[in-house]
């Protein structure tokens, strides 16, 4: 490597590789890429779909705690981002669902112009392609043949490869049945209703598509692209520049030797939700009370860093299926014959179980709950709707946008899943052990209230920061969460689902009924919500004054030649799994990058 570079970018994940790609596109722009993981890209445990869940606690994810929460029963919770190249979309479940319009459009309510749904649109079309839907798939689970975007990107994604198990029909005619079967492309921004999900899954290969073998590996011997994996970036290196400071390059650590790194355009970090903040403290860049406090230089004071953590949480309830279903349940309780024969189809014909997420059905809903609507207005009229948990300037745009949401009956509150096994929550993973069949309904909060924070707790690189999410601390979020969970217990009750999966007077996973016992769906979350890893908005793009930390180019305030391209500056987190939404903001990001760059991509070099 040499000791100057155009630009610099600091993490080699989901966005990071995104930048890299579409920065070098100009061979004449040296790109130098750091990852604290290794390359993972020839292990089977990363490229085979359902064996996801293998990773956790390997040397693959980060392995973060959060500090105890007081609202799920002082639990500390397990928040795990990938640490390998590709990030998190290297490890994670391959979810890959859309966001809604709103909630992009509500971007640009909180003041970010040129991020609306119609700018934002053809990047997720960019991004991606789809599997092409066959007349097969289209009867089995309920897919127009219309469907899909017109898009060509380099993710591809798939639907299930066994036509989604034994749930997506019912599971489509139920929620039509009620009024919400979802009609079009979910990724066209549709409100709600129920449809099949995509997963990151190759359709050809059936393996995960992630960042790695979408946006590196294709362009890896680029003469002007540089990745450097398992090294410690320790803080960025600045320049006085006026009144601002100017990025110059990076502090890292390679194999025990402390080296700078100079660039010569920017410095981008992409580090991602928990680590991108941790950075600018280490550099110099956060509230000047916590860096006064850890003898670390204040350069750019902004008591807004870290701040405004925003996360889903989930939980669920298991139903006991009728015995002629099939589930994967033997899968998750890992009997050996099961997974032996699961991994010798797989490794033959690259089919069976082992070859999806073993998710398919996917629903965005409103509150239905009967007795969930009735209190509603209530709630959001009286003390509850309008307490605030967090002081972050921006709370009441906040709290104005979440309200417009579930005050609306064609837009969603909640994100619904159902997989063909039995999950319940963090208290109650014994129950994967329980002898049966179980289809199991998932819920993830779509747009908490509740607003954390992470920070570094010491001028060590090497110490892991403090992740307080502070979950349901704002009271409405588990008002809303808890009707939604008794909701489900009607579900499935509702034709055809009932008769067509669920075993009559069947077991279920949670400790009780919770259909007509609000405190009971309480307990239930307080005692089995975790985190869906899908941490966002810690330094948040927003106008200064209302807690931002990036402008609508994602330069960091007080600073030249500094941007940050991940999750973190997401104003406010998308309705669910927010992989597409990522890549999506990677790739308007190095459209923003080029534009300002203008002679090196688009003029005369």
């Amino acid at each position: 490597m040499t000791s100057t570079y155009d630009f610099i970018i600091v993490g080699g994940g989901t966005a990071g590789l995104v930048v890299a790609n579409r920065l070098t596109e100009n061979p004449k722009i040296q790109v130098l890429v750091f990852e604290a993981g290794k390359n993972h890209a020839d292990d089977p445990r990363v490229k085979t779909p359902a064996l996801y869940s293998t990773l956790f606690g390997t040397e693959a994810h980060w392995g973060f705690e959060t500090s105890p929460q007081p609202n799920l029963e002082n639990r500390k919770i397990n928040i795990s981002p990938g640490r390998a190249l590709g990030g998190s979309s290297a490890v994670n479940a391959e979810v890959f669902v859309p966001p809604s319009k709103t909630i992009i459009d509500a971007w640009v309510r909180l003041g970010n112009l040129g991020w609306d749904w119609n700018i934002m649109k053809p990047y997720y079309a960019k991004m991606h392609s789809v599997q092409k839907v066959t007349p097969e798939m289209s009867e089995r689970m309920g897919i127009g043949l219309g469907e899909g975007c017109e898009c060509s990107g380099p993710i591809q994604t798939s639907y299930s490869p066994n036509y989604g198990g034994p749930v997506p029909q019912p599971w489509n005619k139920t929620f039509e049945n009620a009024g919400y079967k979802m009609t079009g492309d979910p990724f066209h921004g549709s409100g709600s209703g129920a449809f099949q999900m995509l997963a990151s899954i190759d359709p050809v290969t059936h393996e995960r598509s992630y960042a790695v073998t979408a946006y590196y590996a294709p362009i890896a011997a680029r003469k002007n692209l540089h990745v450097l994996t398992e090294c410690t970036v320790e803080n960025i290196t600045f320049k006085k520049e006026g009144s601002d400071y100017e990025a110059t390059g990076i502090q890292f650590i390679q194999d025990g030797q402390a080296i700078t790194a100079n660039a010569s355009r920017e410095v981008i970090l992409a580090a991602g939700t928990l680590q991108s903040p941790k950075i600018l403290e280490l550099s110099g860049i956060g509230d000047s009370k916590l860096l006064n406090s850890l003898g670390i230089e204040v350069l750019v004071d902004n008591p807004h860093v870290g701040e405004n953590l925003q996360d889903h949480i989930w939980c669920g309830i298991g139903f006991e299926a009728k015995d002629d279903i099939p589930t994967l349940d033997a899968l998750k309780r890992q009997e050996p014959d099961a997974m032996a024969a699961a991994m010798a189809e797989y490794a033959s014909t690259k089919t069976g179980p082992l070859a999806s997420l073993g998710l398919s059905s996917f629903a965005y809903l409103p509150l239905l709950h009967t007795a969930g609507q009735a209190t509603l207005k209530e709630l959001l009229d009286g003390k509850i709707g309008q307490s605030s948990s967090s002081n972050h300037p921006a709370s009441q745009d906040y709290y104005d946008i979440a309200r417009s949401i579930l005050e609306d009956n064609n837009d969603a509150s909640i994100a619904m899943l159902s997989a063909a096994t039995q999950i319940a929550g963090a208290r109650d993973y014994s129950l994967g052990n329980v002898l049966g069949k179980f289809i199991s309904i998932v819920l993830l909060l779509s747009n908490p209230l509740s607003r954390g924070s992470v920070h570094i707790t010491s001028a060590s690189v090497n110490d892991a920061p403090s992740i307080d999410p502070r979950y349901l601390s704002h009271a409405l979020d588990l008002e809303i969460y808890a009707r939604h969970m008794q909701y489900l217990e009607e579900l499935v009750t509702t034709e055809p689902f009932a008769s067509a999966l669920i075993k009559p007077n069947g077991r279920m996973t949670s400790l009780k009924s919770c259909k007509d016992d609000l405190e009971a769906a309480k307990e239930h979350i307080r005692r089995n919500a975790t985190s869906m890893w899908h941490p966002t908005s810690t330094c948040a793009m927003l106008p200064k004054d209302q807690g931002g930390v990036v402008d609508e180019r994602l330069r960091v305030y007080g600073t030249k030649k500094l941007r940050i391209v991940d999750a973190s500056v997401m104003p406010l987190i998308p309705r669910a799994n927010i992989q597409s939404s990522v890549y999506a903001v990677a790739e308007r990001a190095a459209d923003l990058i080029k534009e300002d760059y203008w002679a090196c991509y688009y003029g005369s070099n």
